[in-house]
């Protein structure tokens, strides 16, 4: 199992390391052990056309997964993150883990768009959240604010 990391967003120091082993950790849960993946973290700048291209939709996202056949990629908006962990009174660093999660269920064939099945995939989500938490301290996503 192949996983790359990237932050391409400079306002927010990612540990690359930390979130590969969280994002092998998600794998293994849902025994994909074997998936090639790349994480990319972007700004709301970065995002916002990829989300347009290929959501039609002009503003910025949170999270798009696409399987490259071979690979998977999920690109990260950790702008929206930040705003969202406002929002939502949660830290940071577990909002970017969920939207790691939400992005690796997407590839695994959780679809949200429709009532019931995003019922599915939030359940999962929430019990793979719950596994990270008690296994890994979530404050090492970042390497610093």
């Amino acid at each position: 199992m192949g996983i790359t990391v990237s932050s391409l967003n400079k306002k927010h120091r990612i540990n690359e390391k930390f979130v590969g082993d969280i994002a092998r950790s998600i794998l293994k849960i849902l025994k994909k052990e074997d998936t090639e993946l790349e994480i990319v973290f972007l700004s709301d700048t970065a995002i916002r056309p990829v989300n347009k291209k290929y959501k039609h939709s002009g503003r910025a996202t949170d999270v798009l997964s696409f399987d490259l056949g071979s690979c998977g990629q999920i690109l990260i908006s950790s702008d929206m993150a930040l705003r969202n962990s406002r929002i939502f009174n949660t830290p940071l660093e577990k909002e970017l883990v969920l939207y790691v999660i939400h992005g690796i269920l997407h590839l695994s064939g959780y679809d949200d768009e429709k009532p019931g099945p995003r019922s599915r995939m939030f359940r999962k989500q929430g019990s793979i959240m719950g596994i990270l938490c008690a296994k890994a301290r979530l404050s090492k996503v970042l390497t610093r604010r």
